[in-house]
């Protein structure tokens, strides 16, 4: 075989010869960082998002118990009140009927503070939570290194808690009147006490969510249940009484058993 048919042989050999793959280009370091990077930056935002959810929740949890509290309150004014109109009148009638009013205000507050659970924790009610702590543990990191513990306190009428005793003789008794008036008072100033605690907490707590927000970058943080969301609104008793009472009056009040009180004429403590 000759020599040019040889060449040309090979030459069609090679243009017949199938390309080599093209190589994907490959990402240079910069591009492998900068990736990295990106990648760790969303994985703090999901978490601080996630503990954000978490902690807004137990946040939710203490402003439900300062919900309460602030109904509570006002449930002890409107009692040293009823109290007070007692002691400054002999009419033993008029007595009487302020003696259940005061009985029914218990019943409310002991209501109040029994309904004051969020996220099945109640840090008013006196009981374990979940029956087996005395305080309401709230992480403030993932590795939970860090944490806020809140205490949880008896606000009922009970001993153990603001003490409020019954009208046992009616308020016939000016003794046990002014047993009771110094009992409302003692009340009033846990409940200020732990009124200020708890609100220390929140600010402290809320503080905390705030820098975590800005770790979560635009995505909102939420507590996975609204303040109060399962306590029951205190119901008011039902009421078809049509004639009010005028505390400022000794004078008998015409068929009592029908008779209702105006808060208004209470007055403040």
């Amino acid at each position: 075989m000759r020599l040019s048919s040889l060449l040309k042989r090979r030459q069609k050999i090679r243009v017949n010869r199938p390309a080599p793959p093209e190589e994907e280009p490959r990402a240079g370091k910069s591009a492998i960082k900068r990736a990295l990077r990106h990648s760790a930056v969303a994985s703090n935002y999901r978490s601080a998002a996630i503990l954000g959810e978490r902690i807004a929740t137990a946040l939710s949890t203490i402003e439900t118990a300062v919900l309460a509290i602030d109904v509570v309150s006002d449930r002890l004014r409107e009692a040293a009140n009823l109290v007070e109109a007692a002691r400054v009148t002999d009419n033993l009638a008029r007595r009487e009927l302020l003696a259940g009013r005061y009985d029914d205000v218990r019943s409310e507050i002991d209501a109040t503070v029994g309904a004051a659970a969020h996220n099945r924790v109640n840090l008013i009610n006196g009981l374990l939570i979940s029956g087996r702590s005395a305080a309401f543990h709230i992480a403030l990191d993932d590795a939970g290194r860090s944490d806020v513990a809140v205490g949880v306190v008896n606000l009922t009428t009970g001993a153990r808690g603001l003490a409020l005793s019954p009208p046992r003789t009616g308020f016939s008794d000016d003794a046990e009147i002014a047993m009771i008036l110094a009992e409302i008072d003692l009340g009033q100033t846990r409940l200020a006490d732990v009124s200020l605690r708890f609100a220390d907490h929140a600010a402290f707590i809320a503080d905390r969510l705030a820098r975590l927000q800005l770790l979560a970058g635009h995505a909102p943080i939420m507590a996975g249940l609204p303040t109060g969301a399962d306590a029951a609104e205190p119901t008011e008793p039902e009421d078809d009484r049509s004639e009010p009472l005028d505390l400022r009056s000794d004078e008998s009040p015409q068929g009592t058993e029908n008779a209702e009180f105006d808060d208004e004429a209470l007055g403040s403590v």
